[in-house]
């Protein structure tokens, strides 16, 4: 895991060693909030290494707080977009020449037995698991949370955002 300390935290990120690429993601990602703007510019720097200057984050919506269209980082305008289809608990990151990097995002309320056995997973130079496999998260949860995602899309375009 990388021990890279930012302040009082340390960055809590694993990655496939450089190899031929196998399985959807290429490392994992255990931020400490849900404040995007301030938990990239670690991930950032510690990512560049591998593919660049990083250009264009793109994560799910839903799973950060709000974060503004472009942030500077390291003197770099970043672009971060907000996606509403993609994969659930992933951010993407690129690079120069394109070169990209999908992390699994470990959410930080996650026990540290539990966040360090899925990055170990996610991080191994042969696993091939989906984001969902290796989040242990079983058939029925993947149901109960599609139906919340309907719920939530239901009540918004029912005005329930706007009533107050």
């Amino acid at each position: 895991m990388t021990k890279t300390r930012v302040g009082e935290r340390t960055l809590r990120l694993r990655l496939k060693p450089k190899a031929p690429k196998t399985g959807y993601v290429d490392g994992a990602w255990w931020p400490h909030s849900d404040e995007l703007a301030a938990e990239l510019p670690a991930l950032l720097a510690a990512v560049a290494g591998r593919i660049g200057p990083i250009h264009h984050v793109a994560y799910p919506l839903g799973e950060w707080a709000r974060t503004s269209g472009e942030l500077v980082i390291a003197g770099q305008t970043v672009r971060v977009e907000g996606i509403r289809q993609g994969t659930v608990h992933t951010v993407e990151l690129l690079g120069v020449k394109n070169r990209r990097v999908v992390l699994l995002v470990v959410p930080p309320a996650t026990v540290e037995g539990d966040a360090a056995a899925t990055m170990t997973s996610a991080s191994a130079v042969d696993d091939e698991s989906a984001v969902d496999e290796l989040l242990t998260i079983g058939t029925r949860q993947r149901g109960d949370r599609a139906d919340g995602v309907t719920a939530v899309q239901r009540w918004v375009s029912e005005g329930g955002a706007d009533r107050r």
